[in-house]
């Protein structure tokens, strides 16, 4: 949080309709906002400032158009924003979204139908009067970013669809809903987080998002609970979150990513509406794409004269070549964007191995073929900002040249042990090595996987979404870890 603790400006005609007080808010009219030329107003030059614009008229060139204009020259994040004033100005919805939306109706809203075929709701901050409809007022929220909107459902003679979607202003709000608009107010800016005793402001607001369900998730319970606790004892606001909280992102600070990361994913969407936004990420989208494929690792640790396996871009065909050519040697065949050792196959020249390798050509046209180079351990070295964070041995799974072996019939041959090593007793080169791996990725948060041998370090992967589990890679330097990834994220948020 900057000094003058300032964080929402809220723009409106009517300010004695906003009757909450709060250190964090102020409420000034669209021409103090627009004509306030003090060099040392926080309203003109703050860029972390995030501006609510409430004005009585949106059309273009209104007082309410150029107040989204100027925050946006001002480098300040603003709602509505010019583009989705035009969009709702200019436009219909598209055609698109219009389908989403009916089919998130046609899922979430089987109220029957009575003497009304068409209903009106009032969605405000992506919160809705009516509870049965929270689903569809966040979904519209994340779309238009409108603070106060009217929204009509109607029924088609099949079933509820959305009809007319329109701006209200703050002044034509029926004055029985302003303790509903007062609620989702102190809700979107905060207020309704801090408790009224609190003294001192939280330094800013940390969502994890997570997924309860997920199988292997990069970060356990109690990994979890130590992200929560050593957050409140910095002063730090955080909770968890899942992929249902996706319109409410905008209510933090920084997001930090514990729930495995893809391309084609909700992960990947937090990731670039975090970024649209201004709010710093780990994982970003830079080092999802960049991590989540192994040609372009690949590709960038040769660019780098940064040892790796000799490694072969394939088709099916290049690859039965390259076993007829060489019938003595045993290859790893990977898919491209495979994580968890999953798509990843050992080859040579028998019949069941090159089946599982045609099981692979399945999920991708080309594959990655490298050498084989078996180790009883693989390191991992976690790296965060370009400085070592963690250093773990992972052990091969019981009887099986892998880390993880999903098709082990009891738990405990489904992953090897593990053994966490103190950074000063790892070899020198295993941490540059891994260091220099990461500096074309990013500057977030790293776990490179390598391989040494008498021939030297060579980098296996680089994740970018590593795991950190309570009693594994926290084992020595134990709540330091949490401690520095929240202080990083902080660092961004003053940046």
């Amino acid at each position: 949080m900057h000094n003058n603790q300032i964080k929402h400006v809220i723009i409106t005609e009517n300010p004695e309709n906003i009757s909450y007080k709060s250190e964090n808010s102020i409420v000034i009219t669209p021409e103090k906002y627009i004509a306030d030329e003090s060099a040392n107003s926080i309203v003109r030059k703050d860029t972390s400032l995030r501006i609510i614009n409430l004005c009585q008229d949106y059309s273009y060139l209104s007082k309410g158009y150029y107040c989204s204009l100027m925050a946006e020259a001002r480098g300040q994040r603003c709602i509505p924003s010019v583009d989705n004033i035009i969009t709702m100005n200019w436009t219909r919805l598209s055609k698109d979204l219009k389908e989403e939306l009916n089919a998130l109706l046609a899922r979430h809203y089987k109220e029957k139908l009575d003497a009304e075929i068409a209903k009106t709701f009032l969605f405000i901050f992506g919160r809705s009067e009516e509870p049965k409809l929270e689903f569809l007022s966040r979904r519209i929220f994340d779309a238009l970013r409108f603070p106060l909107l009217s929204v009509e459902i109607k029924y088609n003679g099949n079933s509820w669809v959305v009809g007319k979607i329109e701006a209200v202003s703050l002044k034509n709000l029926p004055i029985q809903k302003l303790p509903i608009f007062e609620q989702a107010l102190e809700a979107y800016t905060g207020k309704a987080w801090n408790a009224a005793k609190k003294k001192v402001s939280e330094k800013f607001w940390l969502g994890i998002l997570h997924n309860p369900k997920e199988i292997m998730p990069p970060s356990n319970k109690g990994a979890l609970n130590n992200f929560l606790c050593i957050a409140k004892k910095k002063n730090v606001f955080a909770e968890l979150i899942t992929k249902e909280d996706i319109s409410s992102l905008l209510e933090y600070d920084a997001l930090l990513i514990r729930e495995t990361t893809a391309i084609d994913h909700h992960t990947y969407r937090f990731a670039h509406k975090a970024e649209n936004e201004g709010i710093p990420v780990i994982d970003d989208t830079a080092s999802i794409v960049r991590c989540s494929n192994k040609v372009f690792l690949y590709e960038t640790m040769v660019a780098k004269n940064i040892n790796v396996p000799k490694t072969w871009l394939v088709d099916s065909k290049a690859m039965k070549k390259m076993i007829q050519d060489n019938p003595e040697e045993t290859f790893i065949l990977k898919v491209p964007d495979g994580s968890f050792s999953k798509g990843v196959v050992k080859i040579c020249s028998s019949a069941e191995d090159r089946h599982a390798a045609q099981n692979l050509f399945k999920r991708s046209n080309l594959l990655l073929m490298q050498e084989f180079m078996p180790s009883d351990y693989d390191w991992r070295i976690g790296v965060l900002g370009g400085e070592p964070l963690f250093a773990c041995r992972y052990f091969m799974a019981d009887g099986h040249w892998q880390i993880y072996n999903h098709n082990a019939k009891t738990k405990s041959k489904k992953s090897g042990n593990h053994e966490t090593v103190a950074l000063p007793e790892v070899p020198n080169a295993v941490i540059q090595t891994a260091i220099k791996a990461t500096k074309p990725m990013g500057n977030g948060l790293y776990g490179v996987d390598l391989k040494e041998n008498d021939q030297g370090v060579f980098v296996i992967e680089v994740n970018d979404n590593p795991n950190i589990d309570k009693g594994i890679e926290d084992q020595i330097e134990g709540n330091e870890i949490y401690a520095r990834i929240i202080d990083h994220l902080g660092a961004l948020v003053e940046a």
